[in-house]
């Protein structure tokens, strides 16, 4: 990339249809001001016309970009921005972001992109739906063509597991040898004359059951069940 140039990030959903996952691409600019027209054109549509494109800003909110409007590229670092190939577009609000969607279904693991989150460490909900809120999971599809704005909330993921018998929440999807000791033993020492044992069963199905050694960790389940035992080898 030449020092004129500016490198901007592109998702988008062509053809009209959302498969599951948006296309990201990043693309080197020789016009530092560029058009819609032109941002459209850097993905390949040759239908520009039939296409609507936002600017993705800092706060996560969109900013819809018209075809000849033009967008300063200049001291901003990597800008983004999502293709839309279609005119008609749908509303909905992430946390309280107002989201400009070009096509009639979003799934769990789209809307965390969109929300910036670490997908592994939090969950999607929808609001009120139809009575109450929905967990929306990664690969499930949403319509968000209905009449009225659908509202999804973000929040950290909650696991409840057994350690030693007793009912415990954890906001990680991963714990160590050292957490989950720590969880059994609060008070926990570790030097060279106590060791620790910690097994597990009802894990995920890549590890249902096993042991962990110092060092090693494990991803959760709700539902998981943990065995810590400590032994005095003085």
């Amino acid at each position: 990339m030449s020092s004129k140039q500016q490198r901007i990030l592109i998702y988008s959903c062509l053809g009209g249809h959302f498969s599951g996952d948006l296309t990201q691409k990043y693309y080197e600019v020789d016009d530092p001001v560029p058009t819609g027209r032109q941002l459209i054109q850097a993905v390949g549509v040759s239908n520009v016309e039939s296409c609507s494109v936002y600017a993705i800003l800092p706060s996560g909110d969109f900013e819809d970009l018209r075809l000849d409007e033009t967008y300063d590229l200049r001291g901003k670092g990597v800008e983004q921005f999502i293709i839309f190939e279609t005119d008609r577009v749908f509303k909905m609000m992430i946390d309280h972001r107002q989201i400009q969607w070009g096509a009639t279904t979003i799934n769990g693991k789209t809307i965390k992109l969109l929300a910036g989150v670490d997908g592994a460490t939090n969950d999607v909900w929808l609001r009120g739906a139809p009575q109450q809120d929905r967990l929306i999971e990664d690969d499930a599809l949403v319509d968000v063509a209905a009449s009225g704005v659908e509202k999804f909330v973000i929040t950290h993921k909650k696991f409840n597991i057994i350690v030693n018998g007793r009912p415990k929440e954890v906001s990680k999807n991963r714990l160590s040898f050292v957490e989950i000791i720590q969880l059994a033993f609060p008070d926990a020492v570790f030097n060279e004359t106590t060791a620790y044992t910690v097994t597990f069963k009802r894990g995920p199905a890549n590890t249902p059951e096993g042991s962990l050694v110092e060092g090693a960790s494990v991803n959760l389940k709700n539902g998981m069940v943990f065995n810590v035992t400590a032994t005095d080898k003085s």
